[in-house]
């Protein structure tokens, strides 16, 4: 008996358990029937993709000579330093030496102590008159006894010695104009004489200094020729018109001083025939127009005329290039790889496509690039902005203020 009421105990449970999970499957799938009926129905909406934002700007044509830049120091055409031919003692100095002024061509430096060199030259200058007038006097007597020998009352002997003497005294008279010659030149060297017209730099000497041959007494310089020397890359140097056929190419020269930028008009004078061994550049000298009157190019300051220390000044030079059809002047980042551009079409308002345009690099100029396009599509913008995934035709939207755009910009500071 308790065998039976302990299976029957057994099998209340399992059915009890069975039950529970058809309840659980039953009201499971009378759930999901409710949800199923009383469902929300969501239509199928259109993904709209974002659109690229850039930045662009408008690229004018460019119909001016490319802009070739470089930089130097001023200096001077000419620089040299003024020294004594001959050993002595300074007695007087041009005051241009003393108060580091101007002097002209020819004028007198420097004045040596030239005592023993003028007595020199009047006792050599005494012997040669001396000497002259006795050759006088013995052709006077030659020709008499000439004439006396003719007629036979004078003996060849006489005559002789005459002929005699005057060799002489033309041999000696000769040597004495040489020495004459060789006391001059002593005198003359005790001057300086300006080899052109110019400026002082530098007094090394003062007057009463003794100074030897040789030894430098001041610096001087052209004042009216200056020059800029700088370095242009072989590149750059094909861009400038007649480079290697005597040059004669526009520049110009912005000199800061003092708070204030000075411009000078200016030429290629030369071009020095030998690359630079370092840094494979050619050495090209840019002589200034007009030294004496710059262009104050900002005007609102106050002016001082002329700059007071030119020489060794840094200077900023652009040459004038070549002009060339259908260039553009772009930043250099616009560039991209494969040497195209990407510009931006418009379809209505600040909307539009990408294009890519193919160019032809033609000079870097540090920021800016100047490229050549064929035929630069109309109405279109230079896209600025970096794209991670361009295609042409992607839709694109324009950020960029109207009216931006790409112009010729002139030599800065």
């Amino acid at each position: 008996m308790k065998k039976l009421y302990r299976i029957f105990l057994i099998f209340a449970r399992e059915a009890a358990w069975i039950a529970v999970a058809i309840a659980c499957v039953y009201g499971g799938y009378r759930g999901y029937q409710y949800l199923g009926e009383n469902r929300e129905i969501v239509e199928i909406q259109p993904v709209a993709r974002p659109v690229a934002l850039v930045e662009t700007m408008e690229v004018a044509l460019f119909e001016q000579p490319l802009p070739v830049r470089s930089e130097g120091f001023v200096s001077p055409y000419r620089q040299v330093s003024v020294s004594a031919q001959s050993g002595g003692r300074i007695s007087n100095l041009h005051p241009s030496v003393i108060d580091l002024g101007t002097f002209s061509k020819g004028e007198v430096l420097v004045q040596l102590d030239d005592g023993s060199e003028r007595a020199l030259l009047n006792q050599t200058a005494a012997n040669v008159e001396a000497t002259q007038a006795r050759l006088i006097l013995v052709e006077a007597q030659l020709s008499r006894t000439e004439e006396l020998q003719s007629r036979g009352f004078a003996s060849q002997q006489a005559l002789d010695q005459l002929l005699s003497q005057k060799a002489e005294l033309s041999a000696s008279l000769n040597s004495l104009i040489a020495a004459q010659e060789s006391a001059s030149i002593a005198l003359k060297s005790k001057q300086i004489v300006a080899p052109f017209s110019g400026a002082v730099l530098e007094k090394l000497q003062e007057v009463g200094s003794v100074v030897a041959s040789g030894q430098s007494i001041a610096e001087i310089y052209t004042n009216n020729q200056m020059e800029v020397i700088i370095p242009v890359r072989e590149a750059e140097a094909a861009l400038i018109p007649g480079m290697f056929e005597d040059s004669t190419a526009k520049a110009r020269v912005n000199v800061g001083f003092a708070g204030q930028t000075y411009q000078w008009d200016a030429h290629v004078s030369r071009v020095d025939p030998a690359l630079d061994p370092r840094t494979r550049t050619l050495s090209v000298s840019i002589g200034l127009d007009d030294v004496g009157k710059p262009v104050l190019l900002n005007p609102n300051s106050p002016s001082f005329g002329t700059i007071p220390a030119l020489i060794n000044a840094f200077a900023k030079v652009q040459i004038d290039g070549i002009e060339q059809q259908n260039t553009y002047a772009i930043p250099s980042t616009a560039v991209r790889s494969g040497n195209q551009i990407w510009v931006f079409e418009p379809r209505e308002q600040d909307r539009g496509t990408l294009l890519s345009v193919d160019v032809r690099p033609t000079h870097f100029d540090g920021e800016t690039t100047y490229v050549i396009v064929d035929e630069w599509p109309v109405g279109t913008r230079l896209i600025l902005t970096s794209l991670s995934a361009p295609t042409p035709g992607m839709p694109l939207r324009d950020l960029t203020i109207e009216g931006t755009e790409m112009a010729a910009t002139d030599l800065g500071d």
